[in-house]
């Protein structure tokens, strides 16, 4: 199958430029994965299970990957934190705990950013990357990320590419996460249709030198060990077809959208 799916021959398709990243000279596949252990999920010997695979796979790999992490963690799993910070991971915000900004007003939207900040720092981590819980996101939270120096703001879109999201020095850029491993826990044809769209984001992505990314939590992927081998497959089909596989922020290098800080 991934043979079929990532044959060569293809062309890639012309590109346009705009405020969004342009093709580079090959695909960039962002890593991320959601981990909220202890949070949102009763069984943390899932979570532990999924990590550990993980943290295998990334280090046979030699890759580098970003874990979205509730800034509630900082408080019940700093040692889990820690793990990932010494594995050389990148850690990004997923709001504080399970919050939506949409029912926040704006003085919540602006102490929401502030708490999250501050709960990292306190524990020495300054990430520069933010996620919404759910992907629920909306305008006056991405001005308040700006506005407090984040660098990127990745939630659940269809860009080709990252593109900037709020204007600035430096600019707020939405790294777009195309869908995510859901799909893999309901029913038998729901996991079929979810791995095929997977392999499908996969290999539009290096056809056409294309940004893709997928986010997946480490739990789900242990729940049946076929969904881990199937997301190690994935990843190193990429790794194997010659794409950038890299953690987020390490995504934005490839593009000239962000000066460095």
């Amino acid at each position: 199958m991934l043979g079929r799916l990532f044959g060569k021959g293809s062309k890639p398709e012309d590109q346009t430029g705009s405020s969004a990243g342009g093709p580079t000279q090959r695909a960039v596949i962002g890593l991320c994965f959601n981990f909220q252990r202890g949070l949102i999920y009763e069984s943390e010997y899932f979570f532990d299970v999924g990590m550990k695979a993980i943290f295998d796979t990334l280090k046979e790999l030699r890759l580098r990957a970003t874990f979205h992490c509730p800034a509630k963690l900082c408080e019940i799993a700093p040692d889990h934190l820690a793990a990932i910070a010494e594995a050389g991971h990148e850690i990004a915000i997923l709001g504080f705990s399970d919050e939506s900004p949409s029912e926040l007003t704006d003085e919540a939207i602006r102490q929401l950013v502030f708490s999250c900040r501050s709960a990292f720092a306190r524990r020495g981590y300054h990430p520069v990357g933010f996620r919404s819980p759910h992907s629920q996101t909306d305008a006056r939270l991405c001005e308040e990320l700006a506005r407090q120096h984040f660098l990127y703001n990745s939630e659940h879109d269809h860009a080709k590419h990252p593109y900037v999201l709020v204007p600035g020095s430096p600019p707020l850029v939405r790294i777009p996460i195309y869908t995510d491993d859901r799909g893999l826990r309901r029913r038998e044809e729901t996991y079929d249709a979810t791995v095929s769209k997977h392999l499908r984001v996969l290999r539009k992505a290096l056809q056409n030198r294309r940004f893709a990314s997928i986010v997946f939590h480490p739990w789900i992927l242990a729940e049946d060990m076929q969904r881990m081998e199937h997301w190690q497959s994935w990843v190193r089909a990429a790794v194997k077809e010659g794409a950038r596989v890299c953690a987020l922020e390490d995504a934005l290098k490839e593009y000239d959208l962000v000066a460095p800080v």
